[in-house]
């Protein structure tokens, strides 16, 4: 059993990658297992937390803190096996990088037990920047069901330049420590322009996690648009915004 995590940050194509992996039939890619959500659409193998709604959720990452950090290892012993009747050949999950920070003790256990990392970056930061920006904003962040129809009649996003420009500056700091962390870890990098060249990708994330090469269709459907205008109200103010600071490259 060949034991895995796509670690990444948000709006990179991980649920595309994670759904499409979990078609390949000797794949079981999970969804965000230590997302602190009260709501419950995630994994039903999702890590169970004390949630007190009536408190603030820094409060109650701090009061699951402790159990938490003895609670994980047994947790991901078993999570890593295989139930009755399954026979997968590799196992892993989403693993964004902020859950690291209320989950202690995470990646000292990917590190001693030699868990292989998918790092999935996305290389057009202002892309990734307004991905957020706009799911945020709308409270939309995927086409809920694989055969759902691409959403229509998104507004367009008025675009803050000052919040942008933050935005664009923690992705690039955050990729940083991404690599950061994976440095000496068993690990293979992949940007979400990779998918452009899809089975290209899959073959090679089918031989880092040893199973065999296989036709794997997408998963989940692109929501934003391809043209930028066709996203932002205020184009021409983020555009000459761009040409000005040195992000020409990703005006198109």
């Amino acid at each position: 059993m060949k034991k895995f995590v796509i670690f990444t940050l948000p709006r990179t194509g991980s649920t595309l990658l994670s759904k499409s992996l979990n078609r390949h039939p000797e794949i079981f890619c999970d969804d965000e297992i230590f997302h602190f959500s009260f709501r419950d659409y995630f994994s039903p193998n999702q890590f169970r937390f004390l949630k007190l709604s009536f408190l603030p959720k820094k409060i109650n990452y701090v009061i699951n803190y402790p159990a938490t950090y003895i609670r994980l290892p047994l947790f991901l012993d078993k999570y890593y096996l295989n139930k009755q009747d399954e026979h997968f050949k590799a196992r892993g999950f989403k693993l964004m990088y902020y859950q690291t920070f209320y989950m202690p003790g995470l990646i000292k256990y990917l590190k001693k037990n030699n868990i292989k990392v998918i790092l999935l970056l996305r290389e057009n930061i202002l892309r990734n920047a307004l991905s957020d920006l706009r799911a945020r904003a709308t409270g939309i962040y995927h086409n809920l069901e694989d055969n759902e129809e691409k959403r229509s009649g998104l507004s367009k996003l008025k675009v803050d330049i000052d919040t942008l420009k933050q935005k664009m500056a923690d992705i690039v700091r955050q990729n940083r420590q991404l690599e950061s962390i994976v440095s000496n870890m068993d690990y293979i990098k992949l940007r979400y322009e990779d998918f452009g060249e899809w089975d290209v990708t899959i073959n090679r994330i089918a031989d880092f996690l040893h199973v065999a090469q296989l036709p794997v269709t997408a998963g989940a459907k692109k929501l934003n648009p391809d043209a930028l205008k066709d996203m932002i109200e205020n184009y021409s103010e983020v555009e000459t915004w761009l040409k000005q600071n040195n992000y020409a490259e990703f005006v198109a």
